[in-house]
């Protein structure tokens, strides 16, 4: 699935990799992995930083538009901590291939990004869509030896053939499947808008998003963690990026493997944001919330800002939650109700179980951090 409820996401990129760190996929319903090592170097991976295998930290996708500059889905970094998430620009096989490794300067999502809640079933966060599902990503340092992805100037008609690249579960069906060690490759064919609305109940922002299928039999299919992967048309030759994958079958009740269009942001309607010389940047924290016990109350402080990567916050709030430690990562449990600076703990528990979560709000997009736990 390809859009998470700000509680999946708010520890950073762990929740998404916990759930998919398994190894390599055993089955194929399409697509083909890409061998040739010059083949799509443009593409990008976001992962938390840390020292387990980026096999395991690896989150979504996104593709390098700019020597400093990488356009994923917005959905991918709404409530992520920029200070605790890299960028790996054309890490064709995540075990073996990290490509170049990139810290984030500021994150800046595009005016009007919002979930829309299905028409179906609202509470149903895996049926949500989304409208101007995009954000760029700005790197601490440009690659420079990489040729960047332009994005196209118009879009591509229905009955185009484009290319998806991702790393995630493209093309991988059945309950066991886990994401793909080497990019894969699926191709599909774009649809018109009437089809990709008539393919789901979700609501289809067509000012903002198009679609593609496989017509083949079984289909590649855009599955969890292909989130911000790009579409890719070749125009005379040379690679051209039409998409940004934001939401697909799940939207409709379909599992991975099963028929259902893929359904992409469009970066060609906003390509001149993308390229805008500054941008509003989300907050970034300096440093990690402070937890601190008077008795028996926990008190959180917020981090101070990072004014140089991101602008200040127009709005703050804190979730306290439960941790769960799995391996090296650290997965938050809202607790229901605890949303002020202060805690009573109750009896006999201890403040090593808890953690603060401040979520930070501007013009840029949504920050979540988490403090560290004892």
């Amino acid at each position: 699935m390809s859009i998470f409820s700000r509680a999946a996401i708010a520890a950073g990129l762990a929740a998404s990799i916990v759930a998919g760190t398994a190894g390599a996929a055993a089955a194929m319903s399409g697509g083909a992995a890409v061998t040739d090592p010059t083949t799509a170097p443009w593409v990008a991976t976001l992962a938390m930083t840390g020292d387990a295998p980026l096999l395991q930290r690896a989150g979504c996708g996104g593709a390098l538009i700019a020597p400093d500059r990488v356009l994923t889905a917005a959905h991918c970094v709404d409530g992520i901590d920029p200070s605790r998430t890299e960028v790996h620009v054309g890490a064709r096989v995540l075990s073996s291939e990290p490509g170049r490794t990139r810290g984030i300067r500021g994150i800046s999502a595009l005016p009007g990004y919002r979930i829309l809640p299905s028409p179906v079933d609202p509470a149903r966060t895996d049926f949500s869509s989304a409208r101007r599902d995009l954000a760029v990503v700005l790197l601490d340092a440009p690659v420079t030896e990489v040729v960047p992805l332009r994005i196209a100037v118009r879009r591509p008609a229905a009955g185009t053939a484009v290319a998806f690249f991702a790393h995630g579960t493209t093309g991988i069906a059945g309950p066991d499947s886990y994401r793909n060690d080497v990019l894969h490759r699926g191709d599909l064919t774009v649809l018109d808008d009437a089809a990709c609305r008539d393919a789901t109940p979700a609501t289809v922002d067509g000012a903002s998003v198009r679609c593609a299928a496989d017509p083949a039999t079984p289909p590649v299919t855009g599955c969890y963690q292909d989130s911000g992967s790009p579409l890719v048309q070749t125009v005379n030759g040379v690679p051209r990026l039409t998409g940004v994958f934001s939401f697909g079958g799940e939207t409709a009740g379909k599992e991975c493997g099963q028929p259902s269009p893929l359904y992409f942001a469009d970066p060609v309607a906003f390509r001149a944001w993308a390229h805008l010389p500054v941008l509003p940047a989300q907050p970034y924290p300096s440093a990690v919330p402070r937890v601190s016990l008077t008795g028996d109350t926990a008190r959180c402080t917020a981090p101070a800002w990072d004014l140089s990567r991101g602008l200040p916050p127009s709005r703050i709030t804190f979730q306290w939650a439960t941790v769960t430690v799995y391996g090296p990562f650290v997965i938050p449990t809202p607790i229901e109700g605890a949303t002020s600076r202060t805690l009573r703990l109750g009896p006999g528990q201890a403040v090593t179980s808890l953690a603060c979560l401040v979520t930070a709000t501007n013009a840029g997009g949504v920050t979540t951090t988490m403090s560290d736990t004892r």
